[in-house]
């Protein structure tokens, strides 16, 4: 982790915000929003995040990582990859019914669409298909109707990237 560097005129009020970002560095959520946020003492004015990348961010950021990497866990990375599943209907139908996302506290099913498709087109970078079509509050709402049940979800994801890579690769 990069360190941020503080002028040493700092005013008592930053003193008193610097010594607080020392306590919330064990939660790291804060600093991680803080940081995506452009929070620097530059001197220029911090950069606000939109609705869905603050959404993003507080509801599913926590396990797919901030920026979409989740790591060596049974998490599935986002980043550059996510977008292959919207190959297939079922790739594209499975990421709205996956337990995650079908059972998130996200309950506007406009604003789950918009992460959705953030997800998919942000983070997913150039991994989804050329013309894959957006992720609609209509779609999300009747998806979300099937949750997908299995007691093997790493079995089920398989089987769907399997299909999907597949389908990516006849493609190209």
């Amino acid at each position: 982790m990069q360190r941020i560097l503080f002028p040493e005129n700092l005013t008592e009020n930053a003193r008193w915000w610097r010594a607080g970002a020392r306590f919330t560095r064990a939660t790291g959520a804060a600093v991680a929003i803080g940081v995506m946020a452009g929070v620097m003492m530059s001197g220029q004015g911090a950069l606000a995040l939109d609705r869905t990348r603050t959404t993003y961010l507080e509801k599913c950021g926590g396990c797919h990582g901030i920026e979409g990497q989740s790591g060596q866990t049974y998490i599935p990375t986002l980043r550059d990859r996510i977008g292959t599943l919207s190959c297939t209907p079922e790739g594209r139908a499975y990421l709205l019914t996956v337990p995650g996302v079908s059972m998130s506290l996200i309950r506007d099913d406009a604003l789950m669409a918009q992460v959705m498709n953030f997800v998919l087109f942000d983070l997913g970078g150039h991994s989804a298909p050329p013309g894959t079509t957006p992720f609609t509050a209509e779609e999300v709402h009747a998806q979300r109707g099937h949750a997908l049940s299995t007691t093997d979800l790493p079995a089920v994801r398989a089987q769907v990237w399997a299909r999907a890579i597949a389908c990516a690769t006849n493609r190209r």
